[in-house]
């Protein structure tokens, strides 16, 4: 009972709610973004095709990306389910994507940069998709990774930067939304 106490204490209004909100959902996404730098950054040095096995194999360490949860689905399955496909999906992706929309005004280059790695990424899998040998695929996961890894490091720099400009100006922050 004295923590329920404490913790109304400390988020007795609706600024500090909302600033915890945003400042959780900040921490979430620039945990799906390390996951994803570093998925992307081993995808850069697959050479041949030994080693892209070896990263499809180590892929069930990344579980934490919701982005690698489904393109370790759809590398792992050699048909598509839809409903399996969006069983990759969890809560807390759908309470990310429901902040995205909730604060697209404040975080607008977080999602720019995400629509930017979207397209980059899709346009790169369908060209690896339609290439004839197991080399132009391997060149076409260098320049998806290539992509991917600045844009996700980018998005990285600028949600640290907002944390700490969340953390420094609070009162300015808050009153901002």
């Amino acid at each position: 009972m004295k923590i329920l106490r404490l913790i109304d204490q400390c988020i007795d209004s609706f600024e500090k709610r909302i600033f915890l909100f945003i400042f959780f959902l900040c921490l979430y996404w620039l945990w799906q973004n390390v996951w994803q730098l570093i998925l992307f950054g081993k995808l850069f040095f697959v050479t041949d095709y030994e080693s892209l096995f070896h990263i499809q194999s180590t892929l069930s360490m990344y579980q934490s990306s919701v982005f690698v949860r489904i393109l370790y689905y759809v590398i792992s399955n050699p048909t598509l389910n839809v409903f399996r496909l969006i069983s990759c999906i969890k809560l807390i992706d759908i309470l990310a994507i429901a902040g995205v929309i909730l604060l697209i005004k404040k975080f607008r280059i977080v999602v720019i940069f995400n629509g930017i790695k979207y397209v980059w990424g899709l346009f790169w899998v369908v060209k690896a998709l339609n290439s004839k040998s197991v080399y132009l695929v391997i060149s076409c996961l260098k320049w998806l990774s290539l992509g991917l890894f600045i844009s996700m490091l980018i998005v990285s720099i600028v949600l640290l930067y907002t944390l700490t400009k969340m953390i420094a100006d609070y009162d300015g922050f808050v009153h901002e939304l």
